[in-house]
């Protein structure tokens, strides 16, 4: 269950950096995944469904994750996913890669 609760500045530093790391990480997958389905033939449509799709599922599986270790589950974290996935996907598929 995601909550709403107040943070103090050092919490909301620590907070922002959090995102980041989501935006980057997925961002990072989400190009992988895009690249090897264009090198292997995908359509940048299809290329970026899939690439996005992978960005989404490691971003809901690390909130899953934290909410079974004691972790905060965060609303914010999955945007951050999001922004990142598609970011990613984006810039990805519109090349064709060769590897």
């Amino acid at each position: 269950m995601l909550s709403i609760t107040a943070v103090s500045a050092e919490e909301e530093i620590w907070d922002q950096s959090d995102k980041q790391k989501h935006f980057v990480a997925t961002t990072a997958v989400s190009m992988v995944v895009t690249g090897y389905a264009r090198n292997k033939g995908y359509s940048k449509v299809e290329s970026f469904f899939w690439g996005f799709g992978a960005a989404i599922a490691v971003g809901l599986i690390k909130e899953g994750v934290d909410g079974k270790t004691g972790g905060q589950q965060s609303s914010d974290d999955l945007k951050a996913d999001v922004l990142g996935g598609l970011t990613g996907a984006l810039i990805s598929a519109q090349f064709e890669w060769k590897f």
